[in-house]
């Protein structure tokens, strides 16, 4: 099955996928690294910040990320890559090498803020760094994000990098810390009113924040986007 289904990806490529080459390869923190593409099929895309791209990882599968940034007109982009356990995205992400030709699919629509200049209130974990970060530095946003991560010596100097030190609260048994980030993001919400609440990450953390701020009044709908849920794969 995995053969047929790479196969599929490498048929499909020659005709969907946009190719460019990896220019860089940085170090962010022992847990991420950031990956630098350039070529002439990136230019004049459309991205919008908040969109993801598929990257065909050849052997692996797909892989979706939300783009650190885009520059359209030189034809670049940057993936900030989860070097998470032994995941696909991660076994790439640690093997990659500058000079390699990445594949991908995109960009998508992924999560979208309304035009105009209200401050955003994110809610993700670390595979929400990427869009925290084009929010802000693409969209000009004032963005407030607040992550969970499982262990903060491993995001500290990647957050530091993209300015959110300090952003973070570290997992705790029966999700305990959930507590803390609902406050906290009670707090930003009053502090910042008109703000858009975006909620990215995994599932079961978006819906146990719904609730509790369901139930301090809170009536803003917002912008949901889970990347991830605990007993799947993976979600687009």
């Amino acid at each position: 099955m995995a053969s047929a289904k790479a196969m599929l990806g490498s048929m499909l490529g020659r005709f969907l996928f946009t190719d460019a080459r990896v220019t860089q390869v940085r170090e962010l923190s022992r847990a991420f690294r950031q990956i630098d593409c350039e070529g002439p099929a990136l230019r004049g895309q459309g991205w919008t910040p908040g969109d993801k791209v598929q990257v065909y990882l050849p052997g692996l599968g797909m892989r979706t990320y939300t783009p650190l940034s885009w520059d359209e007109t030189r034809g670049a982009t940057a993936f900030l890559v989860y070097l998470h356990g032994d995941s696909p995205g991660a076994k790439w992400g640690r093997d990659v090498r500058v000079g390699d030709t990445v594949q991908f699919f995109g960009p998508r629509r992924s999560v979208a803020l309304e035009s105009g200049d209200a401050p955003v209130v994110l809610f993700g974990d670390e595979t929400s760094f990427a869009v925290a970060h084009a929010f802000r530095t693409s969209a000009k946003r004032d963005v407030t994000p607040l992550f969970e991560v499982t262990r903060r010596e491993d995001c500290a100097p990647a957050l530091r990098e993209l300015g959110f030190e300090g952003q973070d609260v570290e997992r705790t048994a029966g999700d305990a810390h959930l507590t803390q980030i609902h406050e906290r993001l009670r707090e930003a919400l009053r502090a910042k009113p008109g703000a858009t609440l975006v909620m990215t990450g995994r599932a079961q953390s978006i819906q146990a924040l719904r609730s509790r701020l369901r139930a301090d009044g809170e009536r803003a709908t917002p912008k949901v986007k889970a990347y991830w849920a605990v007993g799947k794969a993976g979600l687009d």
